[in-house]
This record gives C-alpha cells, structure tokens and sequence, in this order.
C-alpha cells in the first residue's frame, strides 16, 4: 500500500511539472508603444548587479529565476494596433557595464501582432534558462497598443496548443515605416508613397527572420500605378519568389504566394522603373481562407496574382509596355540595349 501511494505522489508530481506557470510578477494590462517604447511584461531578477571600475559588472549577489523546467515564454493578447513588437528576453548579466548600466545575455523575437489578438512564444535558451532577469515588449519604431492577457512558462506542447488556440488569419505589415530599400529610393509615410530613384531600385520592409508560417500570401493594395512593378520576397534560406511578384501599370491590387520557406522571412519590397511611384493602401500577409473572404466583402475583383506569365513582358523607361522594335526596354527588372 505504501509503494501504492509512492507511485501516485511520483504521477502527480510529474503532470505538474509539466504543467505551465504564469510568470511571477505579472499582470494583465494595456501597453501602450511609441517609438522605441519599453515595457515589461515581469522583473524577475532580486537585486542588481554592481558596476566594478568603469566598463565591468558584478552579480554575484543576484537571485535569477529559474525557468529551466520549461521550454517557451508564452505572451497571450486579445487586441493589438501596432504593426511590428520584438519580445526581449534577458537572463544574467554578461560581466560588462555600458551606457545604460550593467549588460545582460539577451534574447529578441520580432514578431506582427495580430489584430485580433493572439500569441507570442519566445523558446527559452537552454542554456541560460536557469537564470533569467527580465521579460519585456519593445516597439522598432511602430506606434499602438497591446492588450495583453496572459504572460506564462510553458512546455513545448503548451505552446503548440496555446498556438493552435490563437491561430492567426492574417497579419498587417506597417504603412508608417519602411525600413529596407536601396539605391536612393524613398518611403513618404504621410502619403504612403514609395518613390523609386535608381532604376529597379527598392523600398519596402526589413522582417530580419518572421515566420509566416501560419499564412498563404502577401498581399498589397494600391492606388492605380502609372508604371509596372514587383513585389520581391526574401526568404533567409537565400531563396525568393524570382519573377512570381511582377505587375502591370495600372494594377491597384497584387498577391503573391508564400513559399514553403516562409518560417523565414527576411524581407518584402517593391521594385520599379525609376521615377515611379507607388500610394500603398494596405499590406498584410493572410490564410488564402481569409483572403477570400476580406475580397469578397470589400468588394475587390481585380487582384493581380503576380502569374509568372508576365516574365518576359518588355517595357520601355518610362514603365509603358512596348514590342519586340524597342531599342532599349527592361525586361524582368534589366535594362536591355537592341542593337
């Protein structure tokens, strides 16, 4: 009878520490963002660590909390107005000091809340999951609020599931900033203008690595263009979508189809002839599900699905299609010289 009950208080133990804890020091609140906002979602740590000289750290007498039995960060949120977040993780302190007092090992997730509301894992580290100092939320520059409803540990099947509870449909990408671009190219935040200056030249957004993995597309809504274009997508495995993303003057809406890379996504932009200009209207990534349903009650019907059909199709500087006389056309984003 004893063992009996031995084996019992051993079963009960092992299901709850398995079992997910909500994070010590939290509470449900809106937070409000704004360029760079920090806001911490729970202090974990009991003490500080001291500055020693000038550029070193002690924290020998720092109490970090142990997380190890888990494997993910769970943040839970049933509404959410800004475009981009990153999840900051921090565990110990790294032995230096710096500007803003002592440095710690630190962990970032970036992540697109979703409207709607959802939920953020962040996998601990292994390795320093024994020891952690801070779990905070921290705009890149995107502006908004996050009602945030849960914060807790987790094992990897209680993330799964918490995942499959939230799944996202789509998620917007910012209009208010576009951080990735080059060759002279510009992003007017006011009118929603992208301006190309070098010719097929780029503007768009800098993801770093996002998983879209929940999603089908990318799509773009605009005003009617002047000039063609195309819509490139990175992925961080080296690949893109090539030619998928190219469009015709005139084309006020366009989709792309996201590749079986899309747990990692590097960027998204839009080329052009130079001088052309493109007014975005809006910018998200979406299940095909919602997709057709976001048409069908906007009223939409004219979506361009970037057919690979189009790869050969000449235009001359100015964006305007031309024939096969033209002495000099771009071609699938090249400049070409008949001669």
């Amino acid at each position: 009878m004893k063992k009996f009950f031995t084996l019992i208080a051993v079963a009960l133990c092992a299901l709850t520490a398995s079992a997910k804890e909500t994070i010590p020091n939290f509470t449900p609140s809106t937070m409000t963002f704004g360029g760079w906002s920090w806001n911490s979602i729970s202090n974990l740590a009991q003490g500080q660590p001291t500055q020693v000289g000038t550029d070193k750290a002690d924290d020998s007498e720092v109490v970090y909390f142990d997380a190890s039995n888990y494997d993910y960060i769970v943040i839970e949120y049933s509404s959410a107005t800004c475009a981009t977040m990153q999840a900051i993780v921090q565990y110990n302190c790294d032995g230096t000091w710096g500007q803003w007092g002592a440095n710690y090992n630190t962990q970032t997730v970036r992540v697109n809340p979703i409207p709607t509301g959802g939920a953020i894992g962040i996998e601990l580290d292994a390795d320093r999951s024994d020891k952690l100092a801070q779990i905070a939320l921290q705009d890149p520059g995107s502006a908004g609020e996050m009602v945030i409803t849960d914060a807790y540990f987790a094992t990897e099947e209680e993330y799964k599931a918490a995942l499959e509870g939230n799944k996202p449909t789509y998620a917007n990408l910012s209009l208010n900033d576009l951080g990735s671009g080059w060759g002279g190219s510009t992003y007017d935040a006011d009118t929603k203008t992208v301006t190309i200056v070098d010719d097929w030249s780029g503007k768009g957004w800098w993801l770093g690595d996002v998983d879209y993995s929940d999603f089908d597309y990318f799509y773009l809504e605009l005003e009617a263009t002047a000039a063609n274009g195309k819509i490139v997508i990175e992925y961080n495995d080296g690949t893109s979508n090539g030619d998928e993303g190219l469009f015709d003057a005139g084309t006020t809406a366009v989709k792309c189809s996201l590749s079986a890379a899309k747990n990692s996504v590097k960027q998204i932009y839009i080329q052009g002839p130079a001088g052309s200009k493109y007014v975005l209207k809006n910018a998200m990534v979406c299940t095909n599900a919602y997709l057709e349903e976001y048409l069908t009650t906007s009223g939409i019907s004219d979506v361009i699905a970037a057919p690979k059909a189009q790869n050969n199709v000449r235009y001359n500087l100015n964006g305007q299609r031309v024939g096969n006389g033209a002495k000099i056309f771009i071609m699938n984003g090249k400049t070409y010289i008949n001669k």
